[in-house]
């Protein structure tokens, strides 16, 4: 997360600055700041600020600037600064507050934003970021409420139905937690991470045929994911379908070609359903991968036929 946007920075600054002459500083620090001008934008705020040009906006612009070239703790020296100067100042305890929860200081965070939370009650990040602090902070019951009246206020914010699907994981509650997650939409940005927490509850459940329906949306929507591939056929073969499982896998080295894990799944899976040609010809596709197990294979095939003789 970054510090305020610049033109929130401006439109304060006209609001605040009483003359064009009073606010020459001012004024400079900040055609240095939107430069990137970082060092010479300090030297201008602190000479706006013993001129007496607004303290609170100087303090928090230099916490700001200290905020961009990674200085944190003269960050947080100058938002509280601003905050001492206006108690009300909204901007400050928000972005002191993001500060603070980069460092992991998440109960003086939590503190900040229910602050500022009382200022601005419906401002969308602020309510966000509470949420997500408390959930870090390990209270998950306050931070799954808090999401939920987000969510509430704002039924597009899809990325909440994956936080509360989580959450609600979290704490061993898995219907609640299928429920938020299947709120979220396909065409979303987290879809294939959903489907996956899905089929692990699912298959958590013992509901396997759940479980291998969202793994082929995995598979299906990320054809580089091959773990969730084999993951689809190891359910497969777990449910009884060990014919189907190896023919999937099959299908899947043609895609996969240098998946050892799946070609000695294949070979295994060919052993024991007595197919042993084919089981022969995905161990030594595994061996040519570097699977250890699949020499095993091999030697299991040739003392089986030499015992058959």
């Amino acid at each position: 997360m970054t510090a305020a946007p610049r033109h929130i920075l401006f439109i304060l600054l006209l609001l605040a600055a009483p003359s064009v002459a009073r606010a020459q500083f001012l004024e400079q620090a900040n055609a240095h700041y939107n430069k990137g001008q970082y060092k010479q934008a300090i030297t201008s705020y602190k000479k706006a600020v013993a001129a007496g040009e607004n303290p609170t906006l100087c303090y928090f612009n230099l916490a700001n600037t200290y905020f961009q070239q990674g200085e944190l703790a003269q960050a947080i020296v100058y938002y509280r600064a601003s905050i001492d100067a206006a108690p009300d100042f909204f901007m400050s305890h928000l972005n002191l507050a993001v500060t603070l929860y980069m460092l992991d200081e998440i109960g003086d965070a939590i503190a900040l934003l229910r602050r500022a939370a009382e200022l601005k009650p419906d401002h969308l990040k602020v309510n966000m970021m509470l949420a997500a602090s408390y959930r870090r902070a390990g209270d998950l019951p306050t931070a799954a409420a808090l999401f939920e009246r987000i969510y509430e206020a704002n039924p597009d914010q899809h990325k909440v139905c994956l936080s509360l699907g989580e959450i609600y994981r979290e704490m061993d509650d898995p219907v609640e937690a299928a429920k938020w997650l299947l709120r979220y939409p396909s065409g979303g940005e987290h879809f294939i991470s959903v489907q996956q927490i899905l089929a692990e509850i699912s298959e958590a459940e013992g509901d396997l045929d759940k479980a291998i329906y969202y793994l082929r949306k995995v598979a299906e929507s990320n054809k580089k994911n091959r773990w969730a591939f084999y993951q689809l056929v190891i359910l497969l073969h777990r449910t009884g379908h060990a014919l189907v499982a190896l023919s999937e896998a099959e299908e899947g080295l043609e895609v996969y070609k240098d998946f050892a894990e799946l070609a000695l799944f294949a070979g295994n899976t060919a052993f024991k359903e007595k197919l042993y040609s084919r089981a022969e010809e995905h161990y030594k596709l595994a061996v040519k991968l570097g699977s250890p197990n699949a020499v095993v294979g091999l030697e299991n095939i040739r003392t089986m036929r030499e015992n058959a003789r």
